[in-house]
């Protein structure tokens, strides 16, 4: 049976690799999105340097249990609630945006570098949150949950961008970008609110 210790190693290497992929993805993200108006690889971007915050958090979370396991339950309470807060801007970030873009009938423009971006996005970051996500089981940890949301979002993210792409420019569905980002908001306010909730307790 896998020890503990050997979950935590895991949960930490994760979480270092998030923050090395969310901060080179989000930074290129960020600036093809103000180029080309798209507000779903803008809120990818977003996602990303939140990601890379939240797994932050969970680094220092894992060292701490590491090396001071009585400290383990506090530190988690502590972690999940900025997961959950990250979880929350991140859906508000995306709402306000999506409502934006409806009211001004903004549409994304396409570009092979964002294209390239969340072509990789959509293949990477499945597994990196599927991975999160089974450590988080073995370690009963809320807080890598919520991450692997996050992770899982941006995915998600990345996808919704590559079709509302190919649905503006193959049919003209110009609100198809803004319409998907409301919709990932709704479920990432659903989860943050759970994890902040949580970490309450």
């Amino acid at each position: 049976m896998t020890s503990r210790s050997t979950h935590l190693a895991r949960a930490l290497a994760l979480s270092g690799l998030s923050i090395s992929w969310s901060g080179v993805a989000g930074s290129i993200a960020i600036v093809a999105a103000l180029a080309s108006g798209s507000l779903s690889l803008l809120g990818f971007g977003v996602d990303a340097v939140i990601d890379a915050v939240a797994s932050g958090a969970l680094v220092w979370r894992f060292s701490v249990e590491g090396r001071q396991p009585e400290r383990a339950q506090r530190v988690e309470r502590i972690a999940e609630r900025v997961v959950g807060l990250a979880l929350i801007a991140l859906a508000v970030y995306l709402a306000a945006g999506s409502v934006r873009a409806l009211a001004t009938q903004a549409h994304p423009e396409t570009s092979s570098l964002s294209i390239g971006l969340l072509i990789a996005s959509a293949v990477v970051l499945p597994l990196l949150a599927v991975a999160k996500y089974g450590v988080a089981r073995q370690l009963a940890s809320g807080a890598l949950r919520a991450d692997s949301i996050l992770t899982a979002a941006a995915a998600l993210l990345a996808a919704i961008s590559l079709v509302s792409l190919a649905a503006t420019n193959a049919f003209g569905l110009w609100w198809a970008d803004a319409v998907a980002a409301l919709m990932v908001a709704v479920i990432l306010v659903r989860e943050g609110w759970s994890s902040v909730a949580l970490a309450e307790r």
